[in-house]
């Protein structure tokens, strides 16, 4: 069956008037990102460059504004695209995909402007077509979002094929007369206008999807992040480091287990002395240090309100790395010295067979409470069961930073 070309002209205006509607009323109604007007707009202005070719034979004055219409789909597309990945600039700046287009629209009309013969002003044409939509597929290739966006990679095939054919154009012209063979290329092309118009309202809402479904996923993370870490100290809450040990201990960690609780202390003495930012400031150290000592598998946490930090671990530290842990720390611009030193006192305990972390956390609440007792600014260890606590001999602490 053969296709007459208005009316298949006619058919391209009406399924582009009705995708760009589509997109239109899309965009109205739901929530879009940067670009997708300029989408929008590309569909538009096909169809009424499309629209324009049905009177180019009665109004031939009207033929250089519908043919830069048609051209300027892959440009406007584009420009939609740089502005949706915005945060992802291109190598190639955007005054450049608009200087294409006048390059390419400015040949043809060279070409039309001087009676040139219909071979000339095809070859002029697709050609220049050829070379906007393949500048579009090898601009959106080097966009970074294409490498994870099936969107992005389905547009940049639409591209290449939409280039492809239009030097099959080229190529038909060069080769023969432009009636017969050449009109059957014209009348593909149009529909490859067509295919890509309602292909391209597929791939607008395809790519809002995914950054909504990126976003959304963002979001969560970002909600995970404040359920389960401290925001001041940075390490994970009370409830994030309860599920943090119980995981380490079912992965298979059995004794000599360790599990480490230290207070800051008279932090209420620094809170006085020097008001709450600097009691901020006190604990953002001791957390950084804390992240920056302890290794995997140790899983540190903020365990109370009170300001108290406990750390859970398969086993405690040697002597030499806690030494170098101290001398790291020792490093960091102290609160407030001479006035309020930051010390710390800890209570370690070694897990039993078969005790569970609340007891644990318990005895090593105990052994804390010991090294308060002795005097502060020290590390206490207790040994036996909860109600029968045997202490051993305290060290020096965390302190003078």
């Amino acid at each position: 069956m053969t296709l007459h070309l208005p009316t298949l002209l006619t058919v391209c205006v009406a399924a582009l008037a009705t995708s760009a509607g589509v997109m239109t009323f899309y965009a109205a109604t739901q929530r879009t990102y940067r670009g997708f007007g300029a989408w929008v707009a590309a569909q538009w202005l096909l169809a009424l460059g499309c629209l324009l070719q049905l009177f180019r034979d009665s109004e031939p004055e009207l033929l250089p504004l519908a043919n830069l219409l048609l051209l300027q789909w892959p440009i406007t597309v584009l420009a939609g695209m740089r502005r949706f990945s915005a945060r992802q600039p291109g190598r190639i700046p955007a005054v450049a995909d608009w200087l294409l287009l006048a390059l390419a629209w400015l040949v043809w009309l060279a070409t039309w402007a001087a009676g040139g013969s219909l071979a000339a002003r095809v070859i002029a044409f697709a050609g220049g077509a050829a070379l906007l939509h393949l500048y579009g597929a090898v601009t959106l290739w080097h966009m970074a979002e294409s490498r994870h966006s099936a969107a992005m990679k389905l547009l940049i095939a639409l591209e290449a094929s939409a280039a492809l054919l239009q030097l099959t154009r080229v190529g038909a012209a060069l080769a023969g007369p432009v009636d017969g063979p050449g009109e059957q290329l014209l009348l593909a092309s149009g529909l490859v206008v067509l295919v890509s118009s309602l292909v391209m309202v597929y791939l607008a809402l395809m790519l809002t999807a995914e950054r909504s479904e990126a976003n959304l996923h963002e979001v969560h993370r970002q909600l995970r992040f404040l359920a389960d870490i401290d925001v001041l100290t940075h390490v994970p809450n009370r409830r994030h480091f309860h599920e943090l040990a119980a995981r380490t201990l079912a992965d298979g960690a059995r004794p000599p287990c360790a599990l480490m609780m230290f207070d800051v202390d008279h932090f209420k003495r620094i809170n006085d002395l020097l008001g709450h930012a600097s009691g901020d400031e006190a604990l953002r150290q001791v957390g950084r240090c804390l992240r920056d000592s302890l290794r995997a598998p140790t899983s540190p946490g903020a365990w109370a309100a009170t300001n108290r930090r406990a750390a859970a671990g398969h086993r405690p530290r040697r002597r030499d790395e806690r030494r170098r842990a101290h001398r790291r720390a020792a490093r960091r611009p102290p609160v407030a010295p001479g006035i309020a030193p930051l010390s710390l006192s800890f209570g370690i305990v070694q897990l039993h067979e078969g005790e569970s972390l609340a007891e644990a956390l318990r005895r090593a609440d105990r052994a804390l409470y010991e090294a308060k007792r002795q005097g502060r600014s020290r590390a206490v260890t207790a040994f036996g069961i909860e109600d029968e606590p045997v202490f051993g001999e305290s060290s020096l602490g965390l302190s003078g930073f």
